[in-house]
């Protein structure tokens, strides 16, 4: 009796330095970072903070692609800052809905005027196409 006792005494200490985890599958927020030029982001500092939250949800760097993920555990605005050694970084908000799906989020300049910008620049193209034509015509009628 001495020597089971003895045992599981024994066993139960083995197993409380044991690390246990699980695997799971979850939808989570991806943001993937990198500079105009395309270069990127890789092992740059991120802090993540949760709806009306002082202290971080999360912290830590991006990884090889240059991507920050987590997995948010409430509905809310959620800030997400990355920053470089340089001072290079850039804060966003990411709107979660109460099923935990992306509702909206911050965008950059060009994302946000994307569509007025490439319209001005297809009527310039347009207006210096048709001027060039007209030029090239009154060259052909004085030659």
């Amino acid at each position: 009796m001495r020597k089971i006792v003895l045992m599981a005494i024994v066993t139960s200490f083995l197993l409380s330095h044991d690390l246990m985890y699980k695997v799971l599958e979850h939808n989570a927020v991806v943001i993937t970072f990198s500079f105009g030029n395309g270069s990127d982001f890789s092992y740059s500092s991120y802090e993540v903070y949760g709806p009306n939250e002082k202290i971080p949800f999360s912290v830590g760097k991006t990884d090889k692609l240059s991507r920050v993920i987590f997995i948010p555990n409430k509905k809310g605005i959620w800030r997400v800052k990355v920053f470089s050694d340089d001072g290079h970084g850039k804060e966003i908000e990411i709107d979660i809905d109460k099923e935990f799906k992306i509702q909206g989020y911050s965008q950059t300049f060009f994302e946000k005027f994307q569509k007025i910008l490439i319209g001005i620049a297809i009527i310039f193209a347009i207006f210096m196409g048709i001027r060039s034509l007209k030029r090239y015509k009154d060259e052909k009628k004085y030659q």
